[in-house]
């Protein structure tokens, strides 16, 4: 009976659990400007009773917080003898000029209703930002650990002959696939050549996604359309970019082949013409005018003393509508 006592007894006292947190920057040893980097702050508990976690703010200097979602991690971890379970929440940060990408240090209470708060110490996070030498355009620079460069050159035709003339469309779709960089970095690479019109689509951009749902870079796809505005040739130039290979610290250049093409003149509208002023449509139409002028007239003649008695007719009523009706006077005439 006392044991059964004993054991109710452990059952109704409050859980009472540790709790920790702990922040960290993952980065590597070389950060240029505009490479983003990882903030990984991690709430452990060696028990699953506390409420859930308050994550501390996420104030920067020299760098600015993205907005791009990161998964949630599920971590463990065994330290004197206890076991911890700890839920991780990442954010990217991203320093746009040389100097030092830094986190203030923190405190940060945690509560909970079985325990007293605890303050927990989130010492300084900095890492040193530079740019890498060489650097041509600091508004063109671009850094990604891996990149990739494809395009798709196509022609819109008119009609079917196969070939090209003034008034058809040329796309041209340029995709960049590259890790460790966000869409809004890939500067624009395609421009107007001479001897066209162009019309630019709106970019398309998309995230790449490890099987786990971690992003690991965007994709961007620009398109031009070159619309020839005289016969000729017109040369679509080659394409290069140049960027900055953060894996292996040293500049990469990818590039695209251009392509030559000849454009004809503008189709011909002789034969339709010839067609159309062969055939008999407009003289038909005249044809009907003048008929119905001549039955126009045909009625009124026969008719017309039937409307000139209408005619009377009416302008009698229309003099009759507005003719004035006199009033009786208001005082009499005679007086007595």
């Amino acid at each position: 009976m006392k044991a059964f006592l004993l054991l109710l007894l452990l059952a109704v006292i409050p859980a009472r659990a540790a709790m920790d947190i702990t922040r960290e920057l993952v980065a590597p040893e070389h950060v240029a400007p505009g490479q983003p980097v990882v903030i990984a702050v991690t709430f452990w508990t060696d028990s699953w009773f506390n409420p859930p976690p308050e994550w501390p703010d996420f104030v920067i200097k020299n760098g600015a917080l993205m907005t791009t979602p990161l998964p949630n991690q599920l971590l463990s971890r065994r330290q004197g003898g206890t076991s911890w379970s700890g839920i991780r929440l990442e954010r990217q940060v991203m320093a746009w000029d040389e100097g030092d990408l830094l986190l203030p240090a923190t405190e940060v209470t945690l509560t909970s209703a079985s325990q007293a708060p605890v303050t927990v110490q989130l010492p300084e996070l900095k890492t040193a930002v530079a740019w890498p030498e060489g650097v041509e355009q600091p508004d063109r620079f671009l850094p990604a650990s891996s990149l990739t460069l494809t395009q798709k050159i196509t022609q819109y035709h008119a009609s079917n002959d196969g070939e090209l003339r003034v008034g058809d469309v040329v796309e041209r779709a340029v995709t960049v696939n590259a890790t460790g960089i966000t869409a809004a970095q890939v500067p624009q690479i395609l421009y107007a050549i001479p001897g066209t019109d162009t019309q630019r689509l709106t970019p398309e951009n998309t995230l790449l996604k490890s099987g786990r749902g971690q992003i690991e870079g965007a994709q961007r796809v620009e398109k031009l359309r070159y619309l020839p505005s005289r016969a000729g040739t017109i040369v679509i130039p080659p394409v290069k970019l140049r960027w900055w290979d953060t894996a292996h610290q040293q500049w990469q250049v990818a590039e695209l082949p251009g392509s030559t093409l000849q454009v004809a003149e503008a189709r011909a509208q002789g034969s339709e013409s010839a067609l159309r002023g062969t055939t008999d449509e407009h003289h038909w139409r005249t044809a009907l005018i003048v008929a119905a002028v001549v039955i126009l007239a045909a009625v009124i003649l026969l008719t017309r003393r039937l409307l000139w008695r209408s005619l009377k007719y009416l302008h009698h009523r229309w003099r009759n509508f507005w003719a004035p009706v006199p009033l009786p006077k208001l005082t009499p005439e005679k007086k007595r």
